[in-house]
């Protein structure tokens, strides 16, 4: 499962002024027209997840059918593997991928 949190670099109680803010920033470093053309594939799908994010997130109703999805799916890796298979899919804000394998 994406974190989309992570992917807009937003905490998960953040605002839609700052969901927004933080989607804006991102597009201007990520869009595909602003790349080498080396770049612009990698660009290009990073671009997707922001958008997807963005869209998920910028919409109450979906954001909140995305919370409860999220909480639901981190409950099941505690129960199944306990916290340390939390920690091992799920790193915290120090660093690591924030999707699960």
């Amino acid at each position: 499962m994406k974190d989309y949190y992570r992917i807009l670099e937003v905490h998960q109680e953040a605002s839609p002024d700052v969901i927004e803010r933080a989607y804006r920033a991102l597009a201007r470093k990520y869009h595909p027209d602003s790349c080498t053309p080396e770049q612009r594939e990698t660009a290009t799908l990073k671009m997707q997840e922001i958008n997807t994010a963005r869209h998920i997130l910028s919409d109450p109703a979906r954001r909140a059918d995305y919370a409860r999805t999220r909480r639901k799916y981190l409950w099941c890796i505690v129960w199944r593997e306990g916290s340390p298979g939390l920690a091992r899919r799920w790193r915290g804000p120090s660093g690591g991928r924030g999707d699960a394998r």
